[in-house]
């Protein structure tokens, strides 16, 4: 079903940049660059859920292994209808960045540029298209935090240089030693926000959404060994009759830090052909960064008469399962003319 108070999304932006030569050939701006977003789709939410006077008893029930599908029935929001995935528009999301650039346009061999963001996005949806992540239909507050698009610094550099043609040294050393161009690209980017969940419907809502644990005071969250990123053991499951107590983007991915280099020859053969040869190194360190995990879910036990109750059967959980991959080298010839 659609709301019938759905509305076209809104989105107001507003910057301020001020922009100064620091050296000759070199500019360097700052930026302040905001953003509101207002009406965002979210989708899949479940409307006609149990109203949140009967969540504890319902709560209590899956947990006891006791029949839910007539006291569902009789404390949903619509009494007489079953569930209704609703699209409505109350999603909305602000972002605020401080953005500097220092530029140096390519003179005397050489040009640079070195960017660097500082920005905090925050929303009460996913703003990754056709993402459903409402964890209560009645409160979409509680879903406010770290959107998962967020990625607090981002820091990316280039540079060009071009050696001497050395046309003054002759034929052989001109061809041998000049014309060679260096290039390099760095980058660094810092981790987005893993949603972590429980697997376990603990808050007594009739469809189980993507409720998140509670997090244990004390015990470190980021294991940083090996493939395993995340340590269930700082997680528990919530009470019943309770959402978890972790928010929403706490929890987030590892940095990205890369470098791309390559060299360049050039030669020219008259006025109107060139050759070139070049050289490219992808991630030259050849540095492993994770990209993404194999499971986010804990899939807590939520059975109070089992053995195995509030431990999680993800055996999978907070590990690495794909990397931006390994170095890698090409080479190439271009003929111009």
């Amino acid at each position: 079903a659609v709301s019938e108070n759905f509305q076209p999304p809104e989105s107001y932006q507003w910057n301020l940049t001020i922009s100064r030569e620091v050296l000759k050939n070199t500019v360097l701006e700052a930026s302040y660059v905001g953003n509101h977003g207002l009406h965002l789709w979210r989708r899949g939410i479940n409307f006609n859920d149990v109203v949140p006077s009967a969540r504890s008893e319902l709560a209590r029930r899956y947990r006891a292994g006791e029949a839910t599908t007539d006291f569902i029935a009789a404390n949903r929001r619509l009494r007489g209808l079953g569930d209704l995935a609703m699209s409505e528009s109350t999603g909305d999301s602000s972002h605020h960045s401080m953005q500097l650039w220092l530029n140096r346009r390519f003179a005397e061999r050489l040009g640079f540029q070195v960017a660097y963001t500082w920005g905090h996005t925050i929303a009460n949806v996913p703003v990754t298209s056709f993402q459903t992540a409402t964890t209560d239909p009645f409160n979409f507050d509680l879903d406010r935090g770290d959107a998962d698009l967020d990625r607090r610094h981002t820091l990316i550099a280039n540079f060009v240089y071009v050696l001497p043609s050395f046309s003054n040294r002759g034929k052989a050393i001109q061809h041998i030693l000049g014309d060679w161009q260096f290039n390099a690209i760095g980058t660094y980017l810092s981790g987005v926000p893993i949603d972590v969940q429980s697997g376990a419907n603990t808050a007594g809502l009739e469809a189980q959404s993507t409720q998140r644990p509670d997090l244990v005071p004390g015990v470190p969250i980021y294991l940083k060994n090996g493939i395993q990123w995340l340590n269930p053991a700082a997680f528990a499951l919530p009470a019943a009759g309770s959402f978890g107590s972790l928010g929403r983007g706490v929890i987030r991915m590892p940095s990205r830090k890369n470098v791309d280099f390559s060299v360049n020859k050039n030669w020219r053969i008259g006025e109107r052909y060139g050759v070139q040869f070049r050289t490219e190194i992808f991630n030259i360190f050849n540095r492993v960064n994770y990209v993404s995990l194999e499971s986010v879910d804990l899939s807590f036990n939520n059975t109070a008469s089992d053995a195995n109750f509030g431990k999680s059967t993800s055996s999978n959980f907070g590990r690495f399962n794909r990397d931006a991959g390994p170095r890698e080298i090409q080479f190439g010839f271009k003929f111009t003319f």
